[in-house]
């Protein structure tokens, strides 16, 4: 059975629709339309989003609705990104949009939007593997920049600054009255928002370099003849002439139809990266939001393991801010793994969300980054941690779940007292979860993996445990016994832990 599917994208400078029918042969491309609009103009510039740019958009987006019609999609998405998410009337916009043309929006956070973009390698780039194992990606966009590391088809860095091609433009419009040499005024700029992030970068032998973002398609277009792979000294040239011949450079830019301060604030950002890593070439890949999007519904309605391995990169990442802090790996792993356990049997028995074991598993990888601080509850100091991470794949209201799971480890009553501002959904999942990583943890409180999981099952009131040890583990037995009270309110089954028996 065909599905057809589409995708909107309401960028600061643009509304794309792309429609796809999705078949067992693979995807076929319907339509792909754009349309230039000023929503990052009016927000960057006012606040706000005004007047008549909202006409503007209900007009587009009218538009869009009548072309979805005409191809009879089945499911469709439209995702606001960065100056809908900036604008203090984005709510009052949607509202409006929704009213008079029917197109829902909803306003994705970066983390989510950065994770769909990278998503669509998987089927916009046919050496996507080669990409994955060593590569930086630098993605500019109106508000910010986005920077992130594949190593080893892992991904194990990613971090935002806000600086992007208009919040650069305005600071050149007011620095080129105080010095002809604005441009490297603005490179010093950037180069002192950024030189944290230098050390992971330099640290590693890097093959490829990823340019992304609203203006690279026509920068290669304009100045590269359109090929997605340009040698690095070309690059090079193009900044020499930003630097030091930019009075006569920007007449020839202009004429390409680019604004030129925002081509300036592309060239400095790519460079300053650039000059870290020991690449011959660097390269446009053809990835976007909308395809994510798509390979989102397309997965979730055909239930495909095709991008396993980029849902991953949500553990990667953890399992990279946990290192960072210098957290106990084998602990988290090992009660991670006894959640998932745990959790796979209660999944017969129980309804869960299906982003639970997800956020499960997060929580048991990241429960002891606060440990660094040393202070003396270090679960209430990894609370305040992991409330204000930002790990691509997941949106704040989750990485604010996980927090309150972690702290429950200990402190319960407290935590229960907190969590009632939470709706009664968002309790029980919390509750729910915590309980489960509480007996996790609770099997290996020594930290030396002394217990084995062999088999969990789930008769009448118990939840049997059945292990094997490795040595004495009175201290995890112990531990279980005062962890079982919230677990037995939560699903009302004992924990009994069982040894396992083998025959001679």
């Amino acid at each position: 059975m065909n599905t057809i599917y589409a995708a909107i994208d309401v960028g600061s400078n643009t509304l794309k629709l792309k429609i796809i029918e999705y078949s067992e042969s693979g995807i076929n491309i319907l339509d792909d339309i754009a349309k230039d609009v000023g929503i990052g103009d009016d927000v960057f510039a006012k606040g706000n989003i005004e007047h008549e740019t909202v006409k503007e958009m209900i007009e587009i987006m009218t538009k869009f609705r009548d072309i979805m019609d005409s191809y009879k999609v089945d499911m469709y998405r439209a995702f606001a990104t960065g100056a809908m998410r900036t604008a203090e009337n984005n709510l009052n916009v949607i509202e409006i949009v929704m009213m008079r043309s029917g197109i829902k929006i909803e306003i994705i956070e970066d983390t989510m939007e950065k994770f769909l973009t990278y998503k669509s390698m998987r089927d916009n780039m046919v050496d996507y593997r080669n990409i994955r194992d060593s590569s930086i990606l630098v993605e500019l966009n109106s508000g910010s920049c986005d920077v992130s590391i594949y190593i080893r088809n892992k991904l194990v860095f990613n971090e935002e600054f806000t600086l992007g091609t208009l919040v650069l433009k305005n600071i050149m419009q007011d620095i080129e009255d105080r010095s002809v040499n604005y441009p490297k005024v603005i490179a010093e700029l950037i180069e002192s928002r950024t030189g944290h992030m230098w050390r992971h970068i330099e640290k590693r032998k890097i093959r490829n370099f990823l340019m992304l973002g609203g203006e690279t398609t026509m920068l290669r277009d304009s100045l590269f003849g359109g090929r997605e792979t340009i040698k690095r000294l070309d690059f090079e040239n193009v900044h020499r002439k930003v630097i030091s011949d930019h009075l006569r450079f920007r007449k020839e830019i202009e004429g390409y139809g680019m604004d030129w301060y925002e081509f300036v604030s592309c060239i400095l950002v790519y460079h300053v990266f650039l000059k870290l890593v020991d690449t011959s070439s660097m390269t446009f890949p053809q990835i976007n939001l909308r395809d994510g999007m798509i390979a989102e519904m397309v997965e979730k309605d055909y239930s495909l393991g095709r991008y396993k391995v980029f849902n991953n990169d949500v553990i990667s990442l953890a399992r990279s801010a946990s290192a960072r802090y210098k957290s106990c790996s084998r602990h988290c792993r090992e009660v991670e793994k006894n959640g998932i356990k745990i959790m796979n049997e209660l999944k017969k028995h129980f309804t869960f969300d299906e982003r639970d074991e997800l956020l499960m598993r997060l929580a048991a990888i990241l429960h002891e980054i606060g440990k660094f601080t040393r202070a003396k509850n270090y679960l209430a100091a990894s609370f305040h941690k992991i409330r204000n991470l930002s790990i691509m794949g997941t949106n704040y209201h989750e990485m604010m779940l996980v927090a309150y799971m972690c702290r429950m480890l200990t402190d319960r009553h407290l935590s229960r007292a907190s969590i009632e501002r939470l709706s009664r959904f968002d309790q029980n999942r919390i509750l729910k979860l915590s309980s489960i990583l509480s007996i996790a943890d609770a099997l290996d409180k020594s930290k030396k993996q002394k217990i084995r999981i062999e088999k969990i099952l789930i008769t009448d009131d118990k939840l049997r445990i059945i292990v094997s040890k490795t040595m004495d583990a009175t201290l995890e037995e112990w531990n279980l016994e005062n962890r079982t009270k919230e677990f037995i309110n939560t699903f009302g089954l004992v924990p009994e832990l069982i040894e396992a028996e083998y025959d001679e």
